[in-house]
């Protein structure tokens, strides 16, 4: 009878390309050094509700954390990949139940996922310069718009040089 191992995975290289996937979503966020841990979410024994749990040293950094939930060998369990954020709370010690010391002594803060942020931020779209593809659909591209088409927060967008109009072509032409 031969006994089989399961191969050991480099945690740390995983986090990392578990990160990598979400660096986009960091950067359009203005996150330049987040706090991400990939996480399981299950039901603790007891309760009602999935949870992740966090060790001591994760939350006594004092961070917001960012997760994904994975399995324990840290692969992917959710096929749209969400990206999830937890508030720091300065409370946790009171607040969150505790799991019972591993063998480490190590004990987890369970934190229910309800309480979890979803990102959800829309990945940019690379469009061909000078393109701007509602503008056909608003008005002939050989003419200029006509000045009754201009709205006060069209007006508002250009003089502010700010994204807020309502037309999406406005906007691109703003924020190039």
């Amino acid at each position: 009878m031969s006994l089989t191992t399961k191969p050991t995975i480099n945690r740390q290289e995983k986090t990392e390309e578990l990160y990598a996937f979400h660096d986009w979503q960091f950067k359009l966020l203005g996150e330049d050094n987040p706090v991400f841990i990939p996480k399981c979410a299950y039901v603790p024994k007891g309760m009602g509700e999935q949870h992740i749990g966090f060790f001591l040293s994760e939350v006594k950094k004092g961070k917001d954390i960012y997760t994904e939930f994975t399995s324990i060998d840290l692969d992917p369990e959710d096929p749209t990949r969400t990206l999830y954020k937890w508030r720091f709370n300065p409370h946790y010690e009171e607040e969150y139940e505790k799991t019972e010391p591993a063998a480490n002594g190590h004990v987890r803060y369970l934190v229910p996922v309800s309480e979890l942020i979803k990102i959800d931020v829309q990945q940019p779209v690379e469009e061909p310069v000078g393109q701007f593809p509602d503008f056909d659909e608003i008005m002939d591209p050989d003419m200029d718009a006509p000045l009754d088409q201009v709205t006060i927060r069209d007006l508002a967008a250009i003089m502010l040089k700010k994204p807020v109009s309502n037309k999406k072509w406005l906007n691109d032409i703003i924020n190039s």
